[in-house]
């Protein structure tokens, strides 16, 4: 059988310790990102995997997984758990997205895949998005890399990838594994968006000028990609 869904990993903190929206507003922000890619790509995989410091109610998990096909729950995953009470968001990222897809790549549903995103809850598909267009064999799909912030580059870090949304084909799931442990020792020094910019084999990376998708930052503001 030919793969013929895309495979959405969306990474969660329904309950954090930082950022100013309030739990009610980043369970409705997180159902509307769910929404989104249902009606954009009505044969998606949706995968929520949630990293919350704080205890998610019952009611919450039950509401919130009608929306996706899967929900992991790692919360009490202790790598996750405890960079996550900490607010080292890259690493806990980082952690969530390895523990996440390592777990992915044995169950059956990979095999169905033609397409793996990452896709930041909290964020909106907009009207515009195609997810054929990502559809590149072999390659990453990035927005177009921003020349770094930081006064003098670290670890070749000369740009920045945004990691808010990006896609690869599964044939680099267990290169983009190796990415994630080359990123984790980055961050003591670097966040995971000039870490990936790192680490991401150039050869494999693809770069659009727009992504078309929005999100809600933590600290109250809306990006668009």
């Amino acid at each position: 059988m030919i793969p013929d869904k895309n495979l959405y990993i969306v990474t969660s903190a329904l309950r954090p310790v930082t950022g100013v929206w309030t739990p009610e507003q980043r369970f409705e922000q997180t159902i509307k990102t769910l929404q989104s890619i249902r009606e954009k790509d009505s044969k998606a995989i949706i995968l929520l995997t949630d990293s919350s410091v704080k205890e998610v109610p019952e009611a919450d998990k039950q509401t919130i997984s009608g929306f996706c096909n899967f929900y992991y729950d790692l919360t009490q995953n202790e790598d996750v758990k405890k960079l996550s009470s900490i607010g080292h968001s890259s690493m806990a990222e980082t952690a969530l997205l390895f523990h996440t897809l390592s777990h992915a790549k044995m169950q059956p549903f990979i095999k169905d895949c033609k397409r793996i995103f990452k896709f930041s809850g909290r964020s909106m598909l907009e009207t515009d998005f195609n997810a054929e267009e990502h559809n590149i064999f072999g390659k990453y799909v990035f927005k177009k890399r921003i020349p770094t912030w930081m006064g003098q580059p670290q670890s070749g870090a000369s740009h920045l990838l945004i990691t808010r949304m990006f896609s690869f084909c599964p044939s680099l799931l267990d290169n983009y594994l190796e990415v994630l442990v080359k990123n984790f020792n980055l961050l003591n020094s670097l966040d995971t968006e000039h870490a990936h910019f790192v680490n991401i084999p150039k050869q494999h990376l693809v770069e659009f000028d727009k992504l078309h998708c929005f999100g809600w930052l933590s600290g109250g503001s809306i990006e668009h990609y």
